[in-house]
């Protein structure tokens, strides 16, 4: 074969009319391995391929549009989480101001339970409410363990539904933290223990310096998922004996041994005519035999334990500061004696967005 013939065979046809110069080479490739094909099925086969090539890039626009799609709405959700974040911690700041506002108010010795001082609001919705107590309404936890009295805190710890095992182990623990030995109770926790939790330098062997060390204590953290409010039920300040007049009605029940409904004439005693607590026509509990009488206790036992177990007067101030914007609450606690700040801290207002 000459070149010219070679040329004349393999060189693209001539297009005629509208074919292209790809369908003119797909014809030469068509003739070269010696088939015959008619020049209307190239056309289509090229008008097809175009097709598929722009679908398959439509497709693409798609895909790339979803996942532009998915990154601003990510994008959009991250923004907004962020901006929450933002919000609630400036509340959680300014809720903190006010209840600071409030200790200082509530720390003028001229003070008085019933103050209107004690309660402000503003009009960007936040503000405080201040209770006064006596820091004695709470139990005594040192004075508890240090005299072995382990009656109120097995009754305590039943009243809130744990089983008599663990109420047991959990004294016993409590009781081995303050001591000043090695020496294990019969259910308690020393070093050994605690070093098997890998938790070292546990017990302390010293009394409690405040109530939040309690949870350090093996069994605690039980107690602490069940009842989120137990601190309020201890305190490490005062004599042991329990400000009858400040002490709430579950405290008073378990004082007296009797269920909630006979606390109710006594809870009246204290609210006075008006039946509120903390106004001016408050009455306060003045001796044993009232106490017992009002709870409808006659029982000997009974008020010997109640004469160990309460006044009525304790000298120790306690000050709690709720302060508020929205519904973001902070609540802060100072204790004072003898005009003299003691503690001061801050702790979980239970059952609020804080």
């Amino acid at each position: 074969m000459t070149n010219a013939e070679f040329r004349m065979t393999n060189e693209p046809p001539m297009t005629k009319g509208r074919m292209t110069s790809c369908e003119a080479r797909q014809l030469c490739r068509v003739r070269h391995l010696g088939f015959v094909i008619h020049s209307s099925f190239v056309i289509r086969h090229s008008s097809f391929s175009r097709r598929w090539r722009s679908g398959s890039a439509l497709i693409a626009v798609f895909w790339m549009i979803a996942v532009l799609g998915m990154v601003m709405f990510a994008g959009a959700k991250a923004l907004q989480a962020d901006t929450q974040y933002t919000r609630t911690m400036r509340g959680r700041i300014f809720a903190k101001r006010y209840a600071e506002m409030g200790l200082e108010v509530a720390r003028h010795p001229a003070i008085q339970h019933d103050d209107p001082l004690l309660h402000f609001s503003s009009n960007d919705g936040g503000g405080y409410n201040v209770t006064l107590v006596a820091e004695e309404a709470r139990l005594n936890i040192n004075h508890l363990l240090q005299t072995g009295d382990k009656v109120l805190l097995r009754r305590l710890f039943t009243h809130w539904g744990f089983k008599p095992e663990f109420t047991a182990a959990l004294c016993d623990a409590l009781k081995d933290w303050i001591d000043g030995d090695e020496n294990v109770s019969l259910n308690g926790a020393e070093k050994r223990e605690y070093e098997k939790m890998g938790l070292e330098g546990l017990p302390f062997n010293r009394p409690f310096k405040e109530v939040d060390e309690m949870l350090l204590v093996r069994g605690m953290e039980i107690v602490n998922t069940a009842r989120p409010d137990w601190r309020e039920w201890f305190t490490v300040f005062g004599d042991g004996r329990v400000d009858i007049n400040d002490a709430s009605a579950e405290l008073v029940s378990l004082l007296g041994d009797v269920p909630m409904e006979r606390v109710q004439p006594l809870l009246a005693f204290r609210a006075g005519r008006d039946g509120a607590p903390r106004t001016q026509d408050d009455q306060r509990l003045a001796s044993v035999p009232q106490v017992a009488q009002l709870l409808g206790v006659f029982n000997r036992q009974t008020v010997e334990q109640l004469t160990q177990w309460i006044q009525f007067a304790g000298p120790i101030r306690r000050i709690e500061s709720v302060g508020l914007l929205g519904p973001l609450q902070r609540k802060l606690i100072l204790i004072t004696q003898g005009g003299q700040a003691v503690w001061r801290g801050e702790i979980p207002v239970h059952g609020k967005d804080t």
